[in-house]
């Protein structure tokens, strides 16, 4: 095994041990380091060490000198899960609105905010900062802050494209961390807002699924084994630009940055053309009108196609649909559903997204949590 093959196993090791001890102390608290070490197979030393590092975090939190119970020897310095010993915040950046949420370790929001979207990073970090005052949290309480930025992004932070933002090949994560005396990190929209789902909202607990929600644009997700796929130049999920033959032979093709050809069929915009917005495209569908019963029908068809071809390709246990043009048109999910299903033998459960334009705050949030405890 080559050097860095063997690193890469040791701190995946690693990972797992710490995910396996945080776990156990959230779900048997009071629990002593000796009782970890031996329900989990692992030496006192490797439990010790990383119960150290979690303690650090403020991820857990020490109980002093107890029992575990009745008919548990000799007192033991027990460990326990707070809470409320550690915070998160999370930053969601869309369009016109930006969105400031903070939560506890369990995702119990004790803070939102709103204010207006601004491309200027100086005036941002003056929001941002203010709204964290505003909260009355100090900074030794706070694990992290994490931002969901409409665009492509590393896992280093820097935003290679955002037309939104204008943003491009923008070290936004280096000047954005200068600013805060905690862990900053940058994440896509569209993944965030799926961590925000598997984390507390329609997928949550799900290890294996795709998002996709649809506003104005299209954007996409997948969490394969608990985990974002980023993709090679972090473009994975990128589902708007998927295309058909009918789409070749009629001369439409995708250009990177520019609205791809399935966002061309099933966005807010496009389907607002006739009748205004979505939801009178829906209502009017909902009251019998031929033309929005065809533009409905259209819309679903698109999407179903889409969804069996990526659930036949990553046999999610669940896909996650979420957006404003979801939203209205929520009185055809079944619709997709079953269309979606007599396309592909293979299934997956296809649900709403339950946490609406807080999605991807939460998510941005879950994100700080998951890279700080593996940090």
């Amino acid at each position: 095994m080559s050097g860095n093959k063997r690193v890469a196993t040791v701190e995946f090791i690693k990972r797992i041990n710490r995910s396996l001890v945080l776990d156990m102390i959230k779900e048997c608290q009071p629990v002593s380091r000796a009782q970890i070490a031996r329900e989990l197979s692992l030496s006192k030393t490797t439990v010790s060490l990383i119960v150290e590092d979690l303690l650090k975090k403020s991820m857990i939190i020490d109980l002093g000198e107890c029992t575990a119970g009745k008919g548990a020897g000799r007192p033991a310095w027990m460990l326990g899960f707070n809470p409320d010993s550690a915070y998160g915040i999370g930053v969601s950046i869309a369009r016109s609105e930006t969105l400031l949420v903070i939560t506890n370790l369990l995702g119990s929001c004790v803070f939102k905010t709103t204010f207006p979207s601004t491309n200027q990073l100086s005036a941002l970090i003056e929001r941002i900062q203010q709204g964290i005052s505003e909260s009355g949290l100090a900074d030794q309480t706070i694990s992290g802050l994490g931002i969901s930025v409409p665009g492509t992004v590393t896992r280093e932070g820097i935003v290679l494209h955002s037309g939104t933002l204008n943003w491009h090949h923008y070290n936004a994560g280096s000047v954005l961390q200068s600013q805060f005396p905690y862990p900053v990190f940058l994440g896509n929209d569209a993944n965030c807002a799926a961590l925000g789902e598997r984390w507390l909202g329609a997928g949550k607990g799900t290890d294996d699924m795709l998002f996709l929600s649809i506003g104005n644009g299209v954007g996409g997700a997948v969490i394969c084994n608990g985990k974002v796929v980023d993709g090679s130049h972090s473009l994975s999920g990128e589902i708007c630009y998927q295309i058909g033959t009918d789409d070749i032979r009629q001369k439409r093709f995708n250009v990177l940055g520019e609205t791809g050809v399935f966002e061309q069929k099933v966005s807010a915009h496009t389907l607002s053309k006739t009748f205004g917005s979505c939801q009178a495209l829906f209502d009017a569908y909902c009251a019998g009108d031929i033309l929005a019963r065809e533009t409905v029908s259209q819309f679903v068809l698109e999407l179903s196609v889409v969804l069996a071809n990526f659930i036949g390709l990553l046999n999610p246990e669940r896909v996650i649909l979420g957006g404003p043009v979801i939203e209205a048109m929520s009185g055809v999910i079944q619709e997709i559903r079953d269309t979606a299903f007599s396309l592909s033998p293979m299934h997956a459960e296809i649900s709403l997204a339950t946490l609406g334009k807080y999605a991807s705050a939460y998510g941005a949030i879950a994100d700080v949590f998951e890279r700080v405890e593996q940090g």
